[in-house]
């Protein structure tokens, strides 16, 4: 790749009515969600997301309503990110059952609990799409190497953005750090480990298991978070994009910081962002995306 690809004409976001075509469960915590939209046309770059309004349940008017009061302001649409590619046949959402931990949590979560756990095959769902800025044709000039550094939940745009390159055979070569806690939690494992042994010479893949050994993962592993000298071995300054994505501080979590005079408690990405700014990577060859 020597250029930015191509960019997509732009289209209106519209809203669709999706099928839940498949379910499957990714770890304890995680489930997929293959999502049938018809005849709708997939004119989406791989690394975008849709928006799902929870307001659509009618299960959950009495929790929107008790959180609109206490807020003082209606309930968003949630953000999910795609984790499949425009040439696939569904759209792929993963969510990640989020908890509420008093003294850490805000609010108690609203809608990744029953898209988790209860959207069954058949399930209907009004959504809206596709927007997000996630992409490879935001690559920088004369970009030949995509160094991946995701934690959790975070790999599923670079999932349909790896898959999409492949399968477009664009010659770039994708480097993958993945951050888990154990093999358990490491989503589309089997997955991976697929793409590794079918492009060998354009997909790499390390593992960083970060609470047990990590023998037995494949197709590589290793202990601990990911680190400076992890990612100075893997990037080129000169030819490297990087797409970063994982836990981020919340806007809450700032403003409630600031009131306080101090500074939030940087998570994954500000982590991973402090250290490619050490290693003076340049920010036109940064993408970003945080969840939480």
């Amino acid at each position: 790749m020597t250029g930015s690809a191509p960019r997509r004409p732009r289209r209106k976001v519209r809203e669709m009515e999706a099928v839940v075509a498949e379910v499957r469960q990714e770890t304890h915590d995680t489930a997929s969600l293959f999502l049938d939209i018809g005849d709708e046309p997939r004119d989406y770059e791989a690394g975008q997301f849709i928006t799902i309004d929870p307001h659509q349940f009618g299960f959950l008017q009495q929790t929107i309503a008790y959180l609109e009061e206490i807020k003082s302001a209606r309930e968003k649409p949630r953000a999910y990110s795609m984790g499949s590619a425009p040439h696939e046949e569904h759209l792929l959402i993963t969510i990640k059952e989020e908890t509420y931990w008093p003294g850490e949590s805000k609010y108690p979560p609203v809608l990744s609990p029953p898209l988790a756990r209860q959207c069954p095959p058949g399930t209907r769902l009004e959504i809206r799409g596709f927007t997000g800025p996630y992409t490879l044709s935001a690559a920088a000039e004369g970009t030949r190497r995509i160094l991946h550094i995701c934690a959790g939940s975070g790999i599923v745009p670079n999932f349909a953005l790896i898959k999409h390159s492949l399968h477009a055979g664009d010659g770039l070569r994708h480097v993958l750090l993945y951050s888990s806690k154990t093999k358990g939690d490491i989503i589309y494992y089997d997955d991976f480990a697929r793409l590794a042994e079918r492009h060998p010479d354009h997909l790499e893949i390390l593992h960083c298991i970060t609470r047990e050994d990590p023998a037995g993962v494949e197709p590589q592993a290793r202990r601990g978070r990911i680190d400076l000298e992890l990612i100075e071995s893997c990037i080129d300054p000169a030819e490297s994009m990087v797409y970063c994505c994982g836990p981020g501080v919340l806007p809450w979590e700032r403003k409630e910081a600031r009131e306080r005079g101090e500074e939030p408690e940087p998570k994954f990405v500000e982590n991973m962002m402090a250290i490619l700014a050490g290693l003076g990577i340049e920010d036109k060859r940064i993408k970003r995306e945080s969840w939480g």
